[in-house]
């Protein structure tokens, strides 16, 4: 008898740490997927920051503080991804995938993050009120590649009228490539002013104020 419950005993230990293994399995299989994500998702939510005209440091509002205050600054985004740099129709975009998304995918036109303009085909409208609006325009979208969403950031800059419907001056912000970059796989951009200059056309004198962009 004192054989048997010793039997006992020693199968019951082995069922109660095959229990135990199993559900560690289990909660090791679904807790580490739903941690990972919860972290992608915190990733995605603070690049949505770095783009959000409201935040001081996002990357629209530093490129306009050089634009206005003149210098040097840097920007570095929080995970990697490409850079693509358009001098010709001064926007940068940042693009990279995420398991989550806070950006509707599939949608048919980039959504805007600036109130009151639109990012299809180009923003509209295309010029904005001197000390009323920004100069930057942010454009978001989301495409779902099956296990992970691309994430596409644009930052537009457009014309500035000192007054809407007469307007005599025009500021703009022109984007130049430095270095002979276009496009990067980098984390950060440094942002130096060039010059400013100005040009009569009719009635009006737009003020243009050259900002060079270092892909790094």
């Amino acid at each position: 008898m004192v054989f048997k419950k010793g039997v006992s005993d020693i199968i019951a230990a082995v069922m109660i740490v095959a229990i135990a293994f199993g559900l560690t399995s289990t909660a090791y299989l679904w807790g580490v997927p739903l941690i990972q994500k919860r972290q992608e998702a915190s990733l995605t939510e603070k690049i949505y920051g770095q783009f959000l005209q409201t935040n001081q440091n996002s990357l629209p509002k530093i490129i306009e503080d050089v634009a206005n205050n003149r210098g040097v600054r840097s920007f570095t985004v929080s995970t990697d991804g490409t850079w693509e740099l358009n001098e010709a129709e001064d926007w940068i975009e940042f693009t990279f995938t995420s398991k989550t998304s806070n950006i509707a995918s599939g949608t048919v036109n980039p959504i805007s993050l600036t109130p009151g303009v639109q990012c299809t085909p180009s923003p509209s409208p295309p010029t904005g009120t001197l000390g009323q609006d920004s100069s930057s325009v942010v454009c978001a979208s989301a495409a779902n590649l099956g296990n992970v969403f691309e994430i596409k950031y644009r930052v537009w800059f457009r014309e500035l009228h000192d007054n809407p419907f007469s307007p005599k001056q025009t500021f703009d912000i022109d984007l130049e490539k430095d270095a002979g970059l276009t496009s990067s796989s980098g984390r950060t951009v440094r942002m130096t002013f060039s010059e400013s200059t100005q040009q009569a056309i009719g009635q009006q004198t737009l003020i243009t104020k050259k900002i060079k962009i270092l892909l790094i």
